[in-house]
């Protein structure tokens, strides 16, 4: 597989986390690139591979078609809310480990779908194009409150009361429909000052893309299915990008006694400074580990 275009993230402290066994089964709830499921195959484990970009199943059938031969990966177009039952019906109903790598990956930013505010594209953002709402569909008919709330709750966006009105403003005159006008609207905000070096459409962005997918209701649902999942020993990685999924994750940690989950680490592994030089969008990422007990 080609890791030059798509770089998975904490790859070598995820693996070892993970504590790979020869014959053992993992499942990979995001799939993606694939880079993680590589490094886990070539570890001696078997992998259920799951994502519900079907353009990501596609990628890895191409790259990964030995190991799909010879049952070593097993690939399912699902939604990892879906744990439970995905699992079960791949015979998967008891593993050794799984893995939830919570990042876009480089193959999503450059799908078209609108995800990255530096081209100009349709404002989609669905990561399963089956999804009925878009992106653009919430910015030309959330009230200004409701965008507020979204901004806010998802990505703590500076200045989220003027951009969601003008927003509203904007779309008065048209509908907003690519990337580029959504931008162009952001930036026109005069109350904006910028603190840092992060575009002001970078936390926008990213909060439109965890509505439309219902990303952090997803998570709070699948962090009990796969504990349950786990043998005794088994581990489950999660490998988070914003403050929003990293607090979910640490509280499922810390209350974990009662699904049967010790935590392993009271903080975060974080990447290196040489990771962040070679992947500079690797700088978020935060891996937290648990094992069933």
């Amino acid at each position: 597989m080609n890791n030059g275009y798509h770089q998975p993230v904490l790859v070598k402290e995820t693996i070892a986390m993970l504590k790979i066994r020869h014959g053992g089964k993992y499942i990979d709830a995001t799939l993606g690139g694939g880079g993680h499921t590589k490094k886990i195959l070539e570890s001696g484990g078997l992998v259920l591979g799951i994502d519900k970009d079907p353009e990501a199943l596609t990628r890895i059938k191409n790259e990964l078609p030995n190991y799909i031969k010879e049952r070593k990966l097993i690939i399912h177009r699902g939604n990892f809310e879906n744990l439970d039952t995905i699992a079960k019906e791949n015979g998967f109903g008891t593993i050794n480990g799984v893995l939830f790598d919570l990042g876009m990956s480089s193959d999503q930013f450059e799908s078209g779908r609108g995800f990255s505010f530096m081209k100009d594209e349709p404002l989609d953002m669905r990561m399963d194009p089956d999804l009925g709402v878009t992106a653009a569909d919430l910015v030309n008919a959330l009230s200004q409150k409701e965008l507020f709330g979204i901004f806010t709750k998802f990505a703590q966006v500076e200045r989220a009361r003027e951009i969601s009105g003008a927003i509203v403003e904007n779309r008065k005159l048209l509908p907003i429909k690519t990337t580029r006008e959504l931008v162009e609207i952001i930036e026109s905000v005069p109350a904006y000052r910028r603190q840092t070096d992060l575009h002001p459409a970078t936390k926008v962005f990213m909060a439109l893309r965890i509505a439309v997918n219902n990303e952090q209701e997803s998570l709070e649902r699948v962090l009990p299915q796969a504990s349950k999942l786990l043998v005794t020993g088994g581990r489950l990685a999660v490998i988070s990008f914003h403050q929003g999924e990293d607090r979910i994750v640490k509280q499922f940690f810390r209350n974990g006694q009662t699904m049967g989950i010790k935590e392993i680490n009271k903080k975060p592994i974080m990447v290196s400074a040489s990771e962040v030089k070679s992947n500079p969008r690797s700088r978020s990422a935060k891996l937290r580990v648990g094992e069933k007990i």
